[in-house]
């Protein structure tokens, strides 16, 4: 190919065959496709992971109302940060933790990622399609006190299972540590090591006040697990 001073051009080159174009715009379309579904699969993932708003609140249960009273004068709620949150291998964790000095009322919310079951699955056979509860929660402080019966609510999100836990009677006196761990519930027994173990307090961690608000009773369907009673 000439230039118009009749010298060759060295920058010309034969246009590019249809099929190659139509192949470079399929790609280029498909590449552009596959970035968008990365982006609102980890938009998906991040907004899934999170909890539900029932499960980043304190529940109002009977006796927390009860002692609320009409002004909330003299009712006190503190929220434990809790830093240290995850069990050993990621499975499980703790959150939204608060106490009440009041009523010495333990609570908080524990999420669980469902390929856990897989696990449990290994070692109990059939576990997995359990029906109802797969697992008992308990509170051990670091003077061998341990609480085993509680009330909770629950809820689900995609690869997530949730249970909101209020335990009666804690107490903190002189208390440096308390342990929430988890056990199957066909093989509860608590004088074993637990299959799975989360910090929920430390003297060291950080203590403070839980913005109350209006009591709303029955807002949330409350079950309440005794070991007793199974």
């Amino acid at each position: 190919m000439f230039d118009e001073f009749g010298k060759e051009d060295d920058n010309w080159r034969p246009e590019a065959p249809k099929y190659r174009r139509y192949i470079f715009k399929a790609f280029s379309i498909l590449f552009i496709a596959f970035v968008f579904f990365l982006i609102a699969l980890m938009v998906y993932r991040l907004i899934s992971s999170k909890p539900p708003a029932s499960m980043k609140e304190m529940v109002w249960n009977d006796a927390a109302v009860a002692a609320y009273g009409e002004n909330g004068e003299g009712f006190e709620v503190n929220h434990i940060m809790c830093s240290d949150s995850f069990s050993d291998e990621g499975m499980f964790s703790v959150s939204m933790i608060t106490y009440s000095p009041t009523i010495k009322q333990l609570q908080m919310t524990v999420r669980y990622n469902d390929r856990v079951l897989n696990y449990l699955e290994e070692d109990y056979p059939g576990a997995k399609e359990l029906e109802g509860e797969k697992y008992v929660f308990v509170i051990r402080d670091d003077h061998d006190n341990i609480y085993t019966s509680y009330s909770y609510t629950r809820a689900e999100r995609t690869g997530y299972t949730y249970r909101h836990l209020i335990f009666e009677n804690v107490t903190f006196e002189d208390v440096n540590a308390l342990t929430l761990d988890v056990y199957y519930i066909n093989d509860a027994d608590f004088s074993e090591d637990a299959r799975h173990s989360m910090k929920v307090y430390r003297y060291d961690y950080a203590v403070l006040p839980y913005e109350l608000g209006k009591p709303e009773a029955g807002k949330y369907e409350i079950f309440t697990y005794d070991p007793q009673n199974g």
